[in-house]
């Protein structure tokens, strides 16, 4: 982040959240959370080299300690936000649904087929084996390229 660049304030949030129509805060619920989930991964592969116990690493890595610190803040900032989202939400009477938000995405159209027919307790065809490299119990980020894996070696990423 830029230093001119500051964060919306939780006050500032709280009132432009009020505008929002039902649909658009359940999206942000989930945009947040994937935020969420990206800096605990994060933070989670920093872990080591912060730590001094990745291989090759005789002392803890002063940028991964630092990078963890700033993730720590902002992960402090998003649950603030999702607390304001949830009040928000349960203010209008709708239902806070603790990270389960199909319900919310089947009425709005938004679920992939597979992800109806779970909500619905219907099969889910697999592919015969072998077709997808035992990506069926993957979500669908992984299938399609959204999130990959890599490692750091010699100073560069290298995906995998």
């Amino acid at each position: 982040m830029s230093a001119q660049a500051r964060p919306i304030s939780p006050t500032r949030f709280a009132i432009a959240i009020k505008d929002l129509e039902i649909s658009n805060l359940y999206n942000k619920v989930s945009e947040l959370r994937n935020q969420l989930a990206h800096l605990d991964y994060s933070n989670q592969e920093m872990q080591a080299f912060a730590e001094g116990t990745a291989p090759g690493l005789t002392e803890p890595d002063k940028d991964c300690i630092a990078a963890i610190e700033e993730n720590e803040v902002v992960i402090k900032r998003i649950m603030e936000r999702l607390a304001l989202l949830k009040a928000e939400i349960e203010g209008r009477g709708n239902a806070w649904l603790d990270g389960r938000l199909e319900e919310e995405r089947l009425a709005n159209g938004h679920l992939t087929e597979e992800e109806r027919r779970a909500v619905r307790d219907e099969p889910i065809l697999v592919e015969e084996e072998g077709d997808r490299d035992g990506m069926e119990d993957r979500s669908e980020a992984w299938r399609d390229g959204t999130f990959t894996t890599g490692r750091i070696v010699n100073g560069e990423v290298v995906t995998d």
